[in-house]
């Protein structure tokens, strides 16, 4: 009897996989591609301005925030891409100007501060990216993503704030 069930539900679980691998590869909604191509603009730039503080930070809790930065939106990156294989994400042409200014900076207290509320304005952006998209979201991995994206962003913005207070 359990060799049956078992052949049973190995010959369902090959009978589904086609069926699994065609919901994975469906088209994003609207909704999910404005949500896509925006986290993505602002993940990138983001992702810029780490790179530029891991370069140049010197309080040692800035240097780690900005690890932390880097991860989580190169792991961001990377499941956007998984969604869509076809998007390149651009950094955020607003921040633009933002991102001349640290790179231009010099290391030290100024550049730390400089860093430090540049990547509150993006976390308040990217929040309210993910915010905006649970309100009209329908796609269950996609919502699912998003709500993790917001309690890591919702961390950030408050290891920022107690940051605020040391640089």
């Amino acid at each position: 009897m359990d060799r049956r069930m078992t052949l049973a539900l190995l010959a369902g679980a090959a009978a589904a996989t086609p069926a699994l691998a065609q919901m994975a590869t469906a088209p994003m909604g609207e909704a999910e591609k404005t949500h896509a191509m925006k986290t993505g603009m602002a993940g990138t730039a983001s992702l810029k301005v780490a790179d530029i503080g891991l370069e140049k930070a010197t309080n040692a809790k800035v240097k780690e925030f900005a690890k932390f930065e880097h991860d989580e939106q190169t792991t961001v990156a990377e499941i956007l891409m998984s969604m869509d294989p076809a998007m390149k994400p651009m950094a955020d042409p607003k921040m633009a100007d933002t991102i001349d200014k640290l790179s231009k900076m010099k290391a030290g207290a100024a550049f730390d501060r400089a860093f430090v509320e540049a990547q509150t304005e993006g976390h308040q952006v990217l929040l309210a990216i993910q915010e905006d998209y649970l309100k009209v979201g329908k796609d269950r991995e996609t919502v699912n993503a998003t709500k993790l994206v917001r309690g890591m962003v919702k961390e950030h913005l408050a290891l920022l704030a107690d940051l605020k207070k040391m640089a």
